[in-house]
């Protein structure tokens, strides 16, 4: 079929898209980006950034293509828009995660559609939404719209392990520091047992990653002749202590306003205990957050700061007493609150000034975008024009994306993946068989573009 003809058929009279034929495009984009495979690492994202400017080029859109490592490119993208605001910022990652030892039914780098679901790695995280956003420029493109603001497109590698790729794009193009907003991932349409889109869920912030490296030295010497001074143990010892440590737990605004959303619809213990939260002023109270905690992980961890052991080393051999032992802990700390903090608390649990707590690499704070103006409203009224009836839910993502590196340098950035999911199919996010429904990709793709309208159109 020739581009000419596929214009036509995706931009009909007075603009109206064919979604259905628009998502047929964007699935074909999907599986050769899926196919390329950008596991990190290595990465290899210039495979991907290659086969998105070969679409661009062909539609007309101005493209770079930016390496940032041998085999490394970020792919940015410009549609010019009358500058009466500031750009908006289309973000998505290309590299991916890897999939050795776990247990996939069919070719991870081959989209598969079985069961009423496309499966491969990357279909959810994030080709998926690179796909998506691109095919919504191509639309815009052909449709000739008049844009008050420019719209980028940003796709960048290195999201999975230290963000190397949006940082590099942010020094080489520090222009993009003065964009209005910008969607990125997290979030996202939740589907319920009837097929149909029940919530929008806004990523408005995001704790902030920061690992801590434990430190223990002991006496070295034969195996044969134990001494008290044993690095291991010692270690061993603050990490226990480590693990019954607790962070103080308080509501931040983005936290209180996703309880506020959800208290409803949860059943009558949980809608009890989400009450006592809301109607708490300052820290929460200790037996409930005792519940929580116990009970509730997923929600404990968005009332407080965890730190938890995630790696282990020590000694050299097996008849040698260890002269040192070290561990990671891995900690998802709330915006807002100082990392430095967080290592007081880690100390005075170690309890033991011989073990060392040391962050290791930087600590970026990356305070929660505004809940309330012009991106949250156009958020809410694009969702309930697609959606009717969708309940619009503000959370906090306890995971990590380049979301974190857009927020601490003053750009609003909010978390939506577009294509409706059960929360099954994001369980499987990182693991085998990663889905996504069959029909996700055309709501999706009618959601993003008609959002871009609301945000970027001159009316």
């Amino acid at each position: 079929m020739s581009s000419g003809l596929l214009a036509l058929l995706l931009v009909s009279y007075a603009g109206a898209v064919d979604y259905d034929a628009a998502a047929k495009e964007a699935r074909g984009l999907l599986e050769e980006l899926v196919a390329a495979d950008t596991t990190n690492p290595p990465g290899n994202e210039a495979r991907v950034a290659r086969l998105g400017a070969k679409r661009l080029e062909a539609a007309g859109i101005e493209f770079e293509l930016l390496e940032f490592g041998p085999g490394r490119e970020n792919l940015l993208a410009r549609l010019p828009g009358s500058g009466a605001e500031p750009p908006l910022l289309l973000l998505a990652h290309t590299d991916l995660v890897g999939n050795a030892n776990q247990p996939w039914t069919s070719d991870p780098h081959r989209v598969t559609e079985k069961d009423g679901y496309l499966v491969g790695r990357g279909v959810l995280d994030d080709l998926g939404m690179a796909s998506l956003e691109l095919q919504t420029l191509l639309i815009l493109k052909r449709a000739k719209v008049p844009l008050k603001r420019d719209v980028i497109l940003a796709w960048t590698g290195d999201e999975e392990s230290d963000g190397l790729g949006l940082r590099d794009l942010f020094k080489k193009k520090p222009e993009l520091l003065k964009v209005g907003l910008a969607i990125n991932e997290s979030g996202g349409a939740v589907l319920g047992p009837d097929g149909k889109v029940t919530r929008l869920g806004v990523s408005m912030a995001e704790k902030v990653y920061q690992d801590f490296a434990l430190t223990a030295k002991g006496a070295s010497g034969h195996s044969s002749a134990p001494v008290s001074d044993n690095a291991i143990y010692k270690l061993s010892a603050a990490l226990d202590r480590v693990g019954r440590a607790r962070f103080p737990a308080y509501l931040l605004p983005v936290t209180r306003a996703y309880l506020t959303a959800i208290q409803d619809d949860e059943a009558p213990p949980m809608k009890a205990l989400i009450g006592r939260l809301l109607a708490a002023k300052g820290e929460l109270p200790a037996d409930a957050m005792a519940e929580i905690d116990a009970k509730h992980p997923t929600l404990a961890a968005l009332l407080h700061t965890t730190c938890v052991a995630t790696l282990v080393s020590g000694g050299t051999r097996a008849n040698a007493l260890p002269a040192e032992a070290k561990a990671t802990v891995n900690c998802r700390i709330l915006p807002g609150e100082p990392s430095t903090d967080v290592r007081k608390i880690l100390v005075a649990a170690v309890a033991d000034p011989s073990v060392e707590v040391a962050p290791k690499g930087g600590f970026t704070p990356s305070p929660a975008s505004p809940a309330e103006g012009p991106g949250p409203d156009a958020i809410a009224r694009t969702a309930r024009k697609v959606w009717p009836g969708v309940v619009i839910v503000p959370n906090m993502s306890r995971g990590a994306t380049d979301s974190e590196f857009l927020r601490s340098s003053g750009i609003p950035a909010y978390g939506i993946l577009p294509m409706p999911l059960t929360d099954e199919d994001r369980m499987r996010m990182h693991g085998a068989d990663e889905r996504i429904p069959v029909g996700s990709l055309r709501q999706g793709l009618e959601f993003l573009h008609q959002l871009v309208l609301e945000l970027a159109e001159k009316r």
